[in-house]
């Protein structure tokens, strides 16, 4: 279990390290030096001193492999640089938009876990057959939204025209809730999927005629002995869309007018701030990593079966030769 927990750790550091280099070298290592353009520009409002030590900071009059190595060192002490419009610390300004964002994408897992359990709860316990086919067919629907037409739709028939929530107040509670929905939708599409595909595959083991034979009702044989063989898929699946969370985020965020990373990352393109435009790559690669690397070391302490079989894939300990 060390050795499986050090080899996904170690696996997890490089695909970091590997997000770090390529966005800087597509941010950084072109041949228009884009930080000094960017504080060259008369309309910046950085003034003339914070631009000279922003210059020196970043170095840019050594070599880019020397950038690079200063780069990463800063970054493995903290230090995420530093804006070119604003000036302040890149740090401060994650700090200031993260939390929004954390709680838009928490809430929107919660909310696309719940529908997606409560389709699949209703396709294995209705008997009505054309519920039943309707709601099989919701998750391909769900997933060819996109998910900014969806905020778009939302916005207009629950601000506009039922006037449940504030679209431009962004620290209301109904309007996190709203877009929490909107970006809860198509995220919640391959987790019903997986998670029906599961079910109906446990249903087909002998274990449940036997159980059926003892004469435990549906809603038991579903609840408790169904679903619990069942989420260990729909956990991993989550894991893969964690970055579609992430980028919903954004769009969901810049389209409710919220304050976060969405916005923060689209005033950055606009202005062309490099150093944040990184770092927001940087945490959705670490969001992404991260939740992936909890899913690696959770399946085997969560599954029995999958610890069961890494421990009967073990060599098989020489027998102690006992000398006469």
């Amino acid at each position: 279990m060390l050795r499986y927990f050090l080899r996904r750790t170690g696996q997890a550091l490089t695909v970091l390290w590997l997000a770090y280099t390529a966005s800087y070298a597509l941010l950084y290592l072109i041949p228009l030096d884009p930080i000094s353009v960017r504080l060259a520009d008369p309309d910046n409002p950085v003034s003339p001193e914070d631009s000279a030590k922003i210059l020196a900071y970043y170095g840019l009059d050594r070599s880019a492999w020397e950038q690079y190595a200063d780069a990463l060192n800063r970054l493995l002490h903290g230090d995420l640089g530093y804006s070119l419009v604003s000036g302040e610390t890149v740090t401060h300004l994650l700090a200031s938009a993260f939390p929004s964002t954390l709680k838009l994408t928490g809430l929107g897992v919660v909310f696309a876990l719940l529908l997606a359990l409560a389709i699949v709860s209703t396709v294995a316990l209705t008997r009505w057959k054309a519920l039943r086919h309707f709601l099989e067919l919701l998750p391909s629907l769900f997933v060819s939204v996109p998910m900014f037409w969806l905020g778009l739709i939302v916005i207009q028939v629950f601000s506009f025209r039922l006037g449940l929530f504030v679209a431009v107040d962004d620290q209301a509670a109904s309007s996190l809730v709203f877009a929490a929905l909107a970006m809860a939708l198509p995220v919640s599409a391959p987790l019903a999927a997986v998670l029906m595909a599961s079910v109906q595959a446990v249903y087909k083991e002998p274990f449940v005629a036997v159980l059926k034979t003892k004469g435990v009702g549906a809603f038991g044989i579903y609840a408790r002995h169904v679903l619990r063989n069942c989420l260990m898929p729909v956990l991993t699946v989550l894991g893969l869309t964690i970055g579609e969370l992430v980028a919903g985020a954004v769009v969901t965020e810049t389209i409710f007018s919220r304050p976060g990373l969405g916005f923060l990352t689209e005033r950055s393109v606009a202005n062309q701030d490099l150093p944040v435009i990184q770092a927001v790559v940087l945490i959705a690669a670490f969001v992404f990593v991260t939740f992936n690397w909890l899913v690696d070391v959770l399946h085997p302490i969560v599954d029995p079966r999958e610890r069961a079989a890494r421990s009967a894939t073990r060599p098989a300990a020489a027998p102690k030769v006992i000398a006469s």
